[in-house]
């Protein structure tokens, strides 16, 4: 343990000089997103950007990190498929790199380094936690511009990330509960409490942890007799561990009255609770609106989801490192670029899963 150190300067004779320590400032570190300037005309939040019409002077190449464990994924790179041309047209390169299938910090770390190792003049990465700056410090180090999006980290900003483009994943969890409390407003109450199994993909990522604990503010403000059932189950990526998850708090927790899956494939949990036959007394609320999810909606098994733009994630965050190289441009004052948070029941699925 460290202890305190104190120093008292002694009275000395008339006209003696009193010296004293000081200690030299460092300097904050320089980054290559400190040099570009303000778009001057910042896209509106859920509008396409426009990609720059400016031609490289020398060869630009983009990678976009990604995790390949779920449907979600999928959509992001619908995204990354549109623009993809267009940035080739204009003589740059950009690249799906795939870090594997487990949102860590060695397996996101890894891909960073390998494609600053490969020659990328920007990447586009989620961050699974903290510890991920150390990887986004060195590369920037190197001149390479970072972009974080789907999951950011608190020290991604510091560390010289230029943005983070993605959901608001507190306010999300927050709205999800919301949303629980509407779901089972007939179910529980002051006088019957009732418990919420939570299912998390992973409780290390950041990302989904704000999205579990946005969720307890949701119930907490909206109907606080309902609550969390135990610690909640961390599936980590696996389709069996959610139904399993979800037949364990079908069979044994009482007053269940809802799941709340944080990450990928709350389908599974939705068809889970169907084929017990409890849709009616168990609500399922989840996030995007992949085809399984909205299928799930459809059928009535799964109450809502809450989409954050998987397209324009990878769309708008490319666009955005393509200006940011030619044109010397930052895209927004703000660091946090939010994507618009849209919720899809059964009443507006199909209108709102076929906007891209």
């Amino acid at each position: 343990m460290k202890r305190a150190m104190t120093f008292a300067v002694a009275a000395v004779a008339s006209g003696a000089l009193l010296t004293g320590c000081t200690t030299a400032q460092v300097a904050p570190a320089k980054h290559p997103s400190d040099t570009l300037s303000l778009s001057p005309t910042p896209t509106p939040q859920g509008e396409r950007p426009a990609l720059s019409t400016t031609k490289p002077t020398k060869p630009v190449k983009i990678a976009i990190i990604a995790i390949e464990n779920n449907p979600f994924f999928a959509q992001v790179k619908t995204g990354y498929d549109a623009v993809k041309p267009k940035i080739e047209a204009t003589g740059g390169t950009v690249d799906w790199i795939t870090a594997g299938t487990d949102v860590t910090v060695d397996s996101v770390g890894d891909a960073i380094n390998a494609a600053v190792d490969d020659g990328y003049n920007a990447i586009a990465a989620l961050m699974p936690g903290d510890g991920i700056c150390a990887y986004v410090r060195q590369a920037t180090a190197k001149g390479v511009l970072v972009a974080a999006y789907n999951g950011d980290a608190s020290c991604a900003q510091s560390s010289g990330a230029l943005f983070f483009h993605g959901q608001d994943l507190r306010a999300a969890g927050a709205q999800a509960g919301k949303l629980m409390c509407t779901a089972t407003k007939d179910l529980a109450s002051a006088s019957k409490p009732g418990v919420v199994g939570v299912e998390t993909e992973s409780f290390t990522f950041q990302a989904l942890e704000e999205r579990r604990l946005g969720f307890l503010d949701g119930l907490m403000q909206n109907c606080p007799w309902v609550t969390q059932f135990g610690d909640g189950v961390d599936y980590q990526a696996s389709t069996d561990r959610v139904a399993s998850a979800t037949r364990d708090y079908l069979t044994s927790t009482e007053n269940l009255v809802g799941i709340y899956v944080t990450g990928g494939n709350p389908q599974v949990a939705a068809q889970t609770v169907a084929s017990a036959g409890k849709t009616s007394t168990v609500k399922v609320i989840g996030f995007d609106f992949t085809a399984e999810n909205v299928a799930q909606i459809k059928a009535g098994n799964m109450y809502a989801a809450i989409g954050q733009d998987p397209y324009g994630q990878s769309y708008d965050t490319i666009v955005w490192l393509y200006k940011a190289l030619v044109d010397k441009q930052k895209p927004s004052p703000d660091y946090f670029i939010p994507t618009a948070a849209v919720v899809g029941t059964h009443a507006n699925i199909t209108t709102v899963s076929a906007t891209k």
